[in-house]
Protein backbone atom coordinates (compact mmCIF):
# COMPACT_ATOMS: atom_id res chain seq x y z
CA UNK A 1 0.00 0.00 0.00
CA UNK A 2 1.47 3.76 -0.78
CA UNK A 3 1.74 5.80 1.75
CA UNK A 4 -0.82 8.46 0.69
CA UNK A 5 -3.35 5.04 0.26
CA UNK A 6 -1.93 4.54 4.01
CA UNK A 7 -2.82 8.30 5.17
CA UNK A 8 -5.80 8.51 3.32
CA UNK A 9 -6.74 5.42 5.42
CA UNK A 10 -5.71 7.10 8.45
CA UNK A 11 -7.65 10.03 7.89
CA UNK A 12 -10.62 8.35 6.82
CA UNK A 13 -10.90 7.18 10.76
CA UNK A 14 -9.96 9.54 12.46
CA UNK A 15 -12.63 11.59 10.45
CA UNK A 16 -15.30 8.59 11.50
CA UNK A 17 -13.64 9.10 15.09
CA UNK A 18 -14.70 12.85 14.63
CA UNK A 19 -11.01 13.21 16.15
CA UNK A 20 -8.02 15.59 14.28
CA UNK A 21 -8.29 18.23 12.00
CA UNK A 22 -9.19 16.85 8.81
CA UNK A 23 -12.74 16.79 8.55
CA UNK A 24 -13.11 17.44 4.78
CA UNK A 25 -13.25 14.72 1.99
CA UNK A 26 -14.20 15.93 -1.57
CA UNK A 27 -12.58 16.25 -5.32
CA UNK A 28 -9.73 18.88 -5.11
CA UNK A 29 -12.11 21.20 -7.42
CA UNK A 30 -14.27 21.41 -4.46
CA UNK A 31 -11.51 21.62 -1.66
CA UNK A 32 -9.98 24.64 -3.64
CA UNK A 33 -13.34 26.17 -4.16
CA UNK A 34 -13.61 26.87 -0.74
CA UNK A 35 -12.96 29.96 1.66
CA UNK A 36 -14.97 29.69 5.07
CA UNK A 37 -12.62 27.28 6.38
CA UNK A 38 -10.06 28.04 9.59
CA UNK A 39 -6.71 28.53 8.49
CA UNK A 40 -4.76 25.17 8.92
CA UNK A 41 -7.78 22.87 8.56
CA UNK A 42 -6.72 19.61 6.39
CA UNK A 43 -8.57 18.12 3.42
CA UNK A 44 -8.19 15.15 1.30
CA UNK A 45 -9.05 15.45 -2.19
CA UNK A 46 -10.15 11.92 -3.38
CA UNK A 47 -9.79 12.47 -6.73
CA UNK A 48 -5.89 13.05 -6.17
CA UNK A 49 -5.63 11.39 -3.15
CA UNK A 50 -3.69 14.54 -1.67
CA UNK A 51 -3.60 16.38 1.23
CA UNK A 52 -4.52 20.10 1.57
CA UNK A 53 -4.34 23.01 4.31
CA UNK A 54 -6.23 25.65 3.85
CA UNK A 55 -3.70 28.80 4.28
CA UNK A 56 -6.38 31.41 5.06
CA UNK A 57 -8.08 33.72 2.66
CA UNK A 58 -9.73 30.83 0.48
CA UNK A 59 -6.00 29.68 -0.55
CA UNK A 60 -5.21 25.94 -0.40
CA UNK A 61 -1.78 24.37 -0.68
CA UNK A 62 -0.75 20.39 -1.40
CA UNK A 63 1.40 19.05 1.56
CA UNK A 64 3.95 17.04 0.03
CA UNK A 65 3.63 13.50 1.31
CA UNK A 66 6.85 11.86 -0.21
CA UNK A 67 8.81 9.96 2.42
CA UNK A 68 12.01 11.94 2.72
Amino acid sequence: MSLVAEIGTAVRLIIESKKGLVRIIDTEAQIKGRSGDPKGSMALGTDTDKLYMHLGSGSWVVVNTTPA
